[in-house]
């Protein structure tokens, strides 16, 4: 026995013509049909041969007494894939034709091609809930722009499109079951030399295409849980885009305020830092301090500010517009809150947002995004200018 060798099935598995074709010219090359699969076809190696091959729609497995008959018209039963039954013979022996009546065999398809017609409309039905489960994730969201760099955007559009090749290559199958079906009813016999080298090459490139995508679709993810990280922030100045507390309260009494600790991180000091495709640089900075001898003005306890930074850099600056206002959406959790807009030369956008100690500032500068939360006694105007400082000269 030769060696096997295994080729892709770029082709529609019902594309009858044209794979007849094509394993005759592997024939040639010394390539011999051992194997028919819907993705991988094996050849045995061997001597070059002019071999016909003819592709058979038969309900149930022949029997030995039916192969018997098909061997005395000069065909031996080379393999099958389900009830695709492959034969071959030698291209000088004159075997005889295994169909000669056309539209009998178009008949003979009547039954596959229901079946095919059938597994469509439950393959369309199972698109069309995909579609509108993924889809509905962002479009009946309040923060669709927040969810699209927070989730795995990518990934699922890429994992989308992997399933419109499936569903592409379900329509296919049928589509060249039909064809084939309504062109055999016309009285028109199979063409056993049709040219099979574009399709191949057609599908060879979109199935690369889609593997690349599905590879993508496993890789993102790692890529994703590799670089996200939680660390301590540290109480010295840091290369990180964030306004300190110390900044701001100007109170040289001012200290830590620690908090739950877990894996070595102060959570109530941290830095989270997330990537995604769309928003390659995403941190979320926690800062808690406490003044000693200082309280609340409503006498509530020992006055402790506090501040949230908020920070992404964006692939595309045009959506840093709609990321602030779903941050907006997000954060401001309160209708009657009045949102304001306000100026300022060195950013694009700046809004702020004041619910007594809660002070909020959202802005963008071109592809950068910040979101400032403080909870404290110093007032907007004076948290302003650090957020404007900050966005603006911040280099990664």
């Amino acid at each position: 026995m030769g060696k096997l060798v295994k080729r892709v099935m770029f082709d529609d598995m019902y594309a009858i013509g044209r794979n007849e074709s094509w394993f005759s010219d592997m024939a040639k090359k010394g390539l011999h049909l051992k194997k028919f699969g819907r993705i991988f076809i094996y050849f045995e190696k061997g001597k070059s041969k002019e071999t016909k091959y003819r592709i058979d729609m038969i309900k149930e497995a022949p029997s030995q007494e039916q192969l018997d008959v098909y061997q005395a018209c000069g065909w031996d039963i080379v393999t099958n894939n389900g009830n695709l039954y492959v034969f071959s013979a030698d291209e000088k022996a004159g075997a005889t034709e295994l169909h000669t009546d056309p539209i009998v065999q178009g008949f003979s398809l009547s039954e596959l091609n229901k079946r095919l017609r059938i597994n469509l409309i439950i393959t369309s039905i199972a698109m069309l809930l995909f579609l509108g489960m993924i889809f509905s994730i962002y479009f009946l969201t309040n923060e669709p722009f927040l969810y699209m760099i927070k989730s795995q955007f990518v990934q699922q559009m890429l994992l989308v499109i992997v399933e419109l090749y499936v569903f592409y290559s379900v329509i296919r199958n049928y589509v060249a079951i039909r064809n084939l079906r309504e062109s055999l009813l016309q009285g028109k016999t199979i063409n056993h030399k049709e040219d099979y080298r574009k399709a191949r090459v057609v599908g060879g490139i979109l199935l690369g295409l889609v593997l690349s995508m599905a590879l993508f679709t496993i890789l993102i993810p790692l890529v994703d849980i590799a670089k996200s990280k939680d660390y301590t922030l540290p109480e010295a100045n840091t290369n990180l885009p964030i306004v300190r507390l110390a900044d701001i309260e100007q109170n040289p009494k001012l200290v830590r305020e620690t908090g739950y600790t877990d894996n070595e991180v102060d959570w109530a000091n941290r830095v989270r830092y997330d990537w995604s495709l769309l928003a390659p640089i995403q941190y979320e900075i926690y800062e808690h301090g406490i003044i000693k001898g200082e309280m609340w003005s409503d006498k509530s306890g020992e006055y402790s500010p506090s501040i949230i930074t908020r920070y992404y850099k964006l692939i595309f600056g045009d959506m840093a517009e709609n990321l602030t206002l779903d941050l907006i959406n997000r954060h401001v959790w309160r209708d009657n809150i009045e949102i304001k807009e306000v100026n300022n030369l060195k950013l694009d956008k700046i809004y702020i947002a004041e619910d007594g100690s809660r002070k909020q500032i959202f802005a963008y500068l071109d592809n950068r995004v910040i979101h400032v939360t403080y909870y404290g006694k110093k007032k907007m105007e004076d948290i302003i200018p650090f957020v404007s400082e900050k966005l603006g000269s911040y280099q990664e």
